[in-house]
């Protein structure tokens, strides 16, 4: 297996080429990526990190939005800007939004955790995402988290109407599943493993690549001898992992 490499589902490339062209078009000042834990959120943003003109855009990626404060972004992006600490949180927000219409880059703030994102904290940034009147839109907003983050934001129905893209990460299908093993374990170990024993796999990890990874590593240190895999003795051996 190879830890650095990733399998593009449908699901996934569908996301990820969509989240590319609206950050390229920069027509939309919010964006929403969302999905269960595992789904694959943080391969996309890291693919997503890569294709993008580091000419134009500037990305900060927030990983734990619930231990971000207002007033920590708004001193984080003052910072990185090399502006000075104002006297009052509002002077030093002031002075930011002011040199961000002179800025060459755009910023793009990536808040993962979005769902646990303080509703302040939100506030701010939506402030410094809409502060422009020429319509440079020199800040730009994706929101990241768990399928919850839709139930928040769409009680913001201001903010809800703005997010024109929203991406859904739901996982593999059932049909990608064979040669999603076989990429990161090989084709070896995905013919140990017969249609019954997939089906049950598939069931156990719900089709969330985070989920199947581990499945199967413990299925392979549970079956060295290299030979076929009991679907029965799969399925039992799951479900006790589980109840661990």
């Amino acid at each position: 297996m190879n830890p650095s490499s990733y399998f593009a589902f449908d699901d996934f490339a569908r996301a990820l080429e969509n989240l590319e062209n609206a950050f390229r078009n920069e027509n939309d000042r919010y964006l929403m990526l969302t999905g269960e834990t595992g789904v694959g959120k943080t391969w996309l943003c890291r693919q997503l990190n890569t294709v993008l003109d580091r000419c134009r855009h500037r990305v900060f990626y927030f990983s734990h939005a619930r231990h971000l404060s207002a007033t920590a972004l708004i001193r984080v992006l003052a910072t990185w800007m090399r502006l000075p600490t104002r006297r009052s949180h509002s002077e030093t927000l002031q002075g930011l939004i002011s040199a961000l219409g002179e800025h060459p880059h755009q910023l793009l703030l990536w808040f993962d955790e979005a769902h646990e994102l303080a509703d302040e904290t939100l506030l701010e940034a939506k402030a410094l995402a809409e502060s422009d009147l020429d319509g440079s839109c020199p800040v730009r907003i994706l929101l990241i988290g768990m399928p919850l983050l839709r139930d928040r934001v769409q009680a913001i129905a201001p903010l809800w109407r703005r997010i024109v893209v929203r991406e859904e990460l739901t996982g593999l299908t059932f049909d990608e599943l064979p040669p999603f093993i076989e990429h990161h374990f090989g084709a070896e170990n995905l013919q140990r493993i017969c249609q019954q024993g997939l089906h049950i796999l598939f069931e156990r990890a719900r089709g969330i690549p985070g989920l199947v990874v581990p499945r199967f590593k413990k299925i392979l240190a549970e079956n060295k001898s290299g030979g076929p895999i009991d679907p029965l003795f799969l399925d039992d051996m799951l479900q006790r992992w589980e109840l661990t």
